[in-house]
């Protein structure tokens, strides 16, 4: 028996018969639940206090990563009416097959293009890495740094990579004492004052101090990283993430997750710089297009009105004309009238048939088309804006994505297609003005038809003049609008608008640490746990009453608690001034015993097989039933081993088998009478029988009992293990009561139902169990219903030292 505490808990409930469903499974209830967490509560207790520490430290381990955010608008650009107009276009080219695209989803991938992230890394200098070295995890800086590090000579399109180890000695010196690029590491050793050049393997540095932090860091370790502006825009980009509030509006959210807050905020406010500044420069892209096309033709009007201010001037000197004659001015009028819609019209088909010549001209480049409002259709303006603010959108991707790309090749085709569908408006427009121009042309001629009795010269003076007023016009229209284009270009405003700019909470949201603790304490609880019932399952072994209550139908008349491996199993430990648990035990046995059969006297103990306990506990039954002034004799009829002999050291050969062969009928002669301390009679085994079976079935036994019956109040027989030998069995007839030893963890607790069908078919006279070795103070699953005894108290009633065991402490 293993070395155990005195607080042992012994059944003090009244012997129970409960049924049992042997073919049930082995679903754990909640007492066992509740008693592997109450009798194993310290290692529960360490497994959760280990969970939670190792949890901390890897908390520790791990920087915290914060998340915010920003929020803006983009607006829709333009009057309502040109906005109904570009709907309708949009759904003209829908029905056509020409898909115009979100813009909103457009900036949200623009957002996170890799060319934005570039301009974010190169302005916040994030191709320049400075990490704390610290003990379990590093520190990556930021705004609190001790020093920033410039790197000089720098080739962008091929950067060195490399790591250095500097050390801030005081508030002027740094210390290198590594350095490491992609093909090496050099041993580079050296002092390096702030501002100071430094020529290293991976060029020349120079440390510009922060005197705010300096002190803060002198004598801890900072490993510079410098990378190349790509992989700093890969970083960044993996940190950034787009996307739309929600579908019904233009509102686009941008998120940034960094271990840094202050480094996330700047992140945000350059992108958001960054952003607008590429709209801007798309914005002035287009109106500086313009405005080079105004200038040339301007310059173009120009000459052309000078050569016909000088013909006009040539022609009245040579002709010597002053004014026009009163007589013609009424015919001159009206002329004029129709001559002024001529040139309008003449003007629109000029810019009409300019239009459809770059057009064609430019069919296979990337050129905007000029915005003129010589075009007086608002349906092909609008189509006119939506070409080029597609146009816009492709050269934008271009950069990120390369020619080929399929998304660069779908907008392709739909800028042919949509240069298509301009040029039949421009050709319907054209022919619309044209019909016009014929229309003016015809009532000017019915004018002139009018008028030819006016001279020749002054006729021609007027054709001069006529022609002058056409490029006047023309000139003063792109003046108008070479103004409009440089306003243009002087107001630099993108179409979105900042709505929050970044925010958010300074709680981290990785690693989120309550969860995690949660789990690990969790774990620990559950660890112990699983553990406890995976040992509990693996052990077949009975493992208390409650696997008896389980498998079988049989009354539990007891138990007997567990005692120190160094206990000397033939003492008896009970006597009248034993108060120890495991003396309480056999007296709550002996209590028992009334409510499983009152009248029962001769009380036979067997169990499975050996070493269960058997001849110790009908020892000290004995002994029990003997203090409580009973006449008690006990029977050792386990003639094989005559271990119940050989523990009382009696020196005498005869006994129970001398009586059974007939050679020995006066009982006097073979009973050793107890003495002063132990008070229970013994009636040896005897010589041992060559044919113990047959001896043990004949008669005598039977004369034997009622003799003893006659002189003693109680029997108690010592029997053989019940499946060893086929004694037990024999000698049960004469038995009253059958106490079953069952000892926790000797006997597999398969072999329950077995004993259940032995109960039934009355194998047994009055079959009990009792309990054996149970160690109520490592309870786990399959242990079950313990009462009474706990602390070295019952009931109030304090109990002193036992047997093997050390006094409790208070």
């Amino acid at each position: 028996m293993e070395t155990t505490n005195v607080n042992q808990t012994i059944s003090t409930a009244p012997v129970q018969t409960q049924s049992t469903n042997q073919e049930g499974d082995d679903m754990i209830s909640l007492r066992e639940i509740f008693d592997i967490f109450y009798y194993n509560w310290k290692w529960f207790v360490l497994s959760a206090l280990i969970c939670l520490a190792l949890s901390r430290l890897y908390l520790a381990t791990k920087s915290n990563v914060y998340q915010r955010q920003a929020v803006m608008l983009v607006k829709d650009e333009g009057n309502s009416y040109n906005r109904r107009a570009a709907m309708s276009t949009d759904a003209l080219m829908a029905l056509n097959g020409v898909l115009s695209g979100s813009s909103v989803k457009n900036e949200v991938y623009i957002l996170r293009s890799h060319l934005l992230m570039k301009e974010v890394a190169k302005k916040l200098h994030l191709d320049v890495l400075y990490t704390l070295d610290g003990v379990l995890r590093d520190v990556s800086l930021y705004d609190v740094k001790p020093f920033e590090v410039q790197f000089f000579d720098e080739n962008e399109d091929s950067v060195k990579i490399a790591a250095l180890d500097v050390s801030v000695l005081n508030d002027n010196e740094v210390h290198i004492s590594r350095i490491q690029d992609e093909e090496e590491t050099y041993d580079f050793d050296k002092v390096v004052r702030f501002g100071q050049r430094v020529k290293t393997p991976v060029g020349i540095l120079t440390f510009i101090p922060n005197p705010k932090y300096v002190e803060d860091f002198v004598g801890k370790k900072i490993v510079v990283t410098h990378i190349d502006i790509e992989s700093a825009a890969n970083i960044v980009g993996k940190r950034i993430s787009t996307g739309e509030m929600d579908k019904e509006s233009t509102l686009v959210r941008i998120t940034c997750t960094d271990t840094n807050i202050q480094r996330a905020d700047d992140i945000l406010n350059a992108l958001l710089d960054a952003y607008k500044q590429s709209i801007i420069a798309d914005k002035n892209q287009m109106a500086q297009s313009t405005a080079d096309f105004i200038d040339g033709r301007l310059e173009l009007i120009k000459q052309e009105l000078s050569d016909v201010e000088g013909q006009l001037a040539s022609f009245k000197q040579g002709s010597n004309i002053v004014d026009v004659t009163q007589n013609a001015q009424a015919y001159l009028n009206q002329s004029t009238q129709a001559r002024q819609r001529t040139i309008q019209l003449q003007a629109q088909r000029a810019t009409v048939n300019y239009l459809v010549d770059h057009i064609r001209s430019h069919s296979e480049g990337n050129s905007l088309i000029p915005s003129l409002s010589g075009v007086t259709d608002a349906g092909i303006q609008a189509q006119i804006n939506k070409y080029n603010e597609m146009m816009l959108q492709r050269n934008r991707l271009v950069e990120n994505s390369g020619e080929n790309a399929m998304t660069i090749k779908e907008m392709d085709a739909n800028l042919r297609d949509m240069r298509q569908a301009i040029l039949l408006s421009l050709k319907g427009f054209s022919s619309s003005v044209d019909l016009q121009v014929r229309q003016a042309q015809r009532e000017e001629d019915e004018l002139k038809s009018t008028i030819a009795s006016v001279p020749q010269k002054e006729k021609k003076v007027i054709d001069i003049t006529r022609q002058q007023v056409i490029k006047e016009t023309l000139y003063t229209y792109l003046l108008n609008k070479r103004e409009e284009t440089a306003l243009q270009l002087a107001i630099s405003e993108a179409n979105i608008r900042i709505i929050e700019y970044p925010f958010g909470s300074s709680v981290p949201i990785s690693p989120r640490s309550k969860i995690i603790m949660l789990a690990a304490l969790l774990f620990g609880c559950a660890l112990p746990f699983v553990i406890i019932y995976a040992i509990s399952l693996l052990n077949m072994g009975v493992r208390g009453r409650g696997d008896i209550e389980k498998y079988t139908t049989i009354p539990v008349i007891g138990e007997i608690p567990h005692v120190a491996e160094n206990f000397d199993r033939s003492q008896i430990i009970v006597s009248e001034k034993s108060n120890d648990t495991l003396s309480e035990a056999f007296r709550l046995l002996r209590f028992n015993l009334n409510f499983v059969k009152k009248d029962a006297r001769i009380i036979m103990f067997t169990s499975t097989v050996p070493s269960e306990g058997k001849t110790f506990i009908s020892r000290n039954f004995a002994q029990t039933l003997a203090l409580a002034g009973k006449s008690v004799i006990l029977l050792d009829t386990d003639i094989r081993k005559r271990t119940q002999t050989a523990l009382y050291n009696a020196q005498r050969r005869e006994g129970l088998t001398s009586y059974l062969t007939g050679s020995e009928d006066n009982l006097s002669n073979l009973i050793i009478k107890g003495d002063e301390k132990y008070k229970v009679d013994l009636l040896p085994a005897g010589v041992r029988p060559p044919n113990p079976a047959e001896l043990l079935m004949s008669d005598r036994l039977d004369q034997l009992i009622e003799e003893l019956k006659k002189m003693y109040d109680y029997i108690i027989v010592d029997n053989v293990p019940a499946q060893v030998v086929a004694d037990a069995g024999i000698v049960n007839r004469i038995a009253d009561l059958t106490i079953y030893i069952v000892r926790e963890g000797t006997i597999d607790r398969r072999y329950l139902p077995e004993l259940e069908r032995l109960h039934k078919e009355n194998k047994f006279n009055n079959l009990t169990i009792l309990i054996n070795d149970t160690r109520l103070d490592k309870k786990s699953y399959g242990y079950g219903y313990s009462y009474g005894y706990r602390y070295g108290y019952t009931y109030g009633y304090g109990y002193g030292y036992g047997v093997g065991r050390r006094k409790n402490k208070k």
